[in-house]
């Protein structure tokens, strides 16, 4: 009985895998069928997204196409109304031709019949006077001379006023071409500077106590410092552009660090003349890069920097430079010369106001440093016939007088009163500095004060008060100048020690 019970489980258990294996498998085929119906309209769906990606890809080539097309035609007329104005240019310039041919023609003929009529006539007077053949010939020749003299020198006249009208116009075309590509902002300056101030505060720290920060600020920059009522802003007053950017740094450095004492005061000065030159050599090589000009030998890059802090007749001289050499670039393409030689002519032809002092030319004195660094006699040329000082020898030369003539006849470009001041000023430091024994002189207040610092080994207190004296008499004997002149002397020792 128990075989028969276990025999029927098992087929019950049998009977059982077998349908559930059944049922498995029927699963997996549905979701086979069902994966495969995905998988086909997975593939439909990718289709059509390639076949719409097919569709945008050759929209935007097509655009692209019209795009460029565009694009194309209106490059080619634009090309069309360049080469219509050339070749009306050109038809112009034949009919000139033309009409020159003809005239050309024309005094040929008049010469033949002329030389016919003279020969008649001299044939007839050597057989009428007796004369040899060139006797008669030369008589004729200063007859017709006096006769035709005046008609002759009209028609030169006529034929000089014609070509100097077209050179007229030819050369304000040029100019009007040049002008408009280079213009640029005229960059003036007066002998004052501003500084901004964080506050109100700043004003009694810059006096100091008893006004010693002030006093010391302008003896180590020879700068006025003027502090006035006007809020957040002192001003530095002094003829001398380098000494006003030194001071005017300084004084910025100043303010930024909050420390203002005499310490400060004199390290912070130090430091900005210390980077003076390299400041000079960055505008140097600020200035070629501008004007895509080849590096040069590193003395001349460190002049051409100098530029920034020169003024001339209010001018900046380096704002000048860069402007003046685009001007001269424009109109040496005009004529289809040498355009980079045509600015580095005009870049350096200022280069003597580096070193020229008051009453040197500095053109004659730019165009031997010129030689010296072995410069192009082109651009030797051009520094030193630029004020017409020489000859002028080639055509750069005259483009760049006309360019330094157009830059400086700008309204408001020059300032001739300020500039005759600053040569007075020039002119009086000069003239201190020739005695023996001075270290450096500050002028201030306009010329009205002077502070004359002296080497303390070689002028003694007592020698002090001669000098003062001996200074006072050569103003008095060489130059003029209105009201009193304070002189202030200053002789001092400073002795420094590191302990360590």
């Amino acid at each position: 009985m128990n075989i028969f019970v276990i025999l029927g489980y098992l087929l019950a258990l049998g009977f059982g895998w077998a349908a559930g294996f059944y049922g498995y498998k029927r699963t997996l085929t549905q979701k086979a069928i069902q994966f495969k119906e995905r998988m086909n309209k997975a593939k439909e769906l990718e289709e059509e997204m390639v076949e719409e990606a097919k569709k945008k890809v050759e929209k935007l080539m097509e655009q692209a196409e019209e795009k460029a097309q565009r694009i194309e035609d209106q490059r080619l007329q634009k090309m069309e109304v360049i080469q219509n104005r050339l070749l009306a240019r050109e038809e112009k310039m034949d009919e000139k031709l033309e009409k020159l041919e003809q005239e050309k023609g024309k005094l040929n003929d008049k010469q033949k019949d002329l030389e016919e009529k003279i020969n008649e006539q001299v044939n007839k007077l050597a057989e009428m006077a007796k004369l040899s053949k060139e006797e008669a010939k030369k008589q004729l020749m200063d007859q017709i001379e006096k006769e035709y003299q005046n008609d002759f020198t009209t028609f030169i006249e006529k034929l000089k006023n014609i070509k100097k009208e077209e050179a007229d116009k030819e050369a304000a075309m040029i100019i009007s071409k040049a002008l408009p590509r280079v213009a640029v902002d005229s960059v003036s300056e007066f002998t004052t500077k501003t500084v901004d101030l964080p506050n109100e505060d700043f004003k009694g720290k810059l006096i100091g106590r008893e006004g010693r920060n002030i006093s010391y600020f302008e003896k180590m920059t020879g700068v006025e410092l003027i502090v006035d009522d006007t809020p957040l802003v002192v001003r530095l007053s002094s003829f001398d552009s380098e000494k006003r950017y030194i001071a005017a740094t300084t004084l910025e450095r100043l303010v930024k660090d909050g420390k203002i004492n005499p310490f400060y005061i004199e390290k912070t000065y130090n430091q900005v003349v210390s980077d003076l030159d390299m400041l000079y050599t960055e505008k140097g090589k600020e200035a070629l890069t501008v004007l895509n000009i080849p590096m040069m030998k590193p003395e001349i890059v460190k002049m051409i920097g100098q530029y920034y802090l020169r003024f001339s007749y209010g001018q900046n001289l380096w704002q000048h430079s860069v402007e003046v050499a685009k001007i001269c670039e424009a109109i040496a393409s005009e004529f289809g010369l040498d355009t980079l030689l045509a600015k580095k002519a005009w870049l350096l032809h200022d280069i003597g106001k580096i070193i020229a002092n008051t009453g040197e030319s500095h053109a004659k004195i730019g165009a031997d440093v010129l030689r010296k660094f072995g410069m192009d006699p082109i651009i030797v040329n051009a520094a030193e016939a630029h004020h017409y000082d020489v000859p002028i020898d080639n055509p750069y030369a005259w483009i760049v007088t006309a360019a330094d003539a157009m830059s400086a006849s700008r309204p408001g470009a020059r300032f001739n009163t300020k500039e005759l001041f600053i040569e007075k000023m020039g002119e009086l430091e000069k003239l201190i500095n020739e005695i023996p024994g001075i270290d450096k002189v500050h002028i201030m207040q306009a010329g009205r004060e002077i502070m004359v610092y002296v080497n303390p080994k070689e002028i003694s207190d007592l020698e002090l008060e001669k000098l003062l004296k001996t200074i006072g008499e050569k103003i008095d004997s060489q130059l003029d100048y209105p009201g009193i002149i304070r002189i202030t002397g200053i002789r001092e020792t400073k002795i420094i020690e590191f302990l360590r």
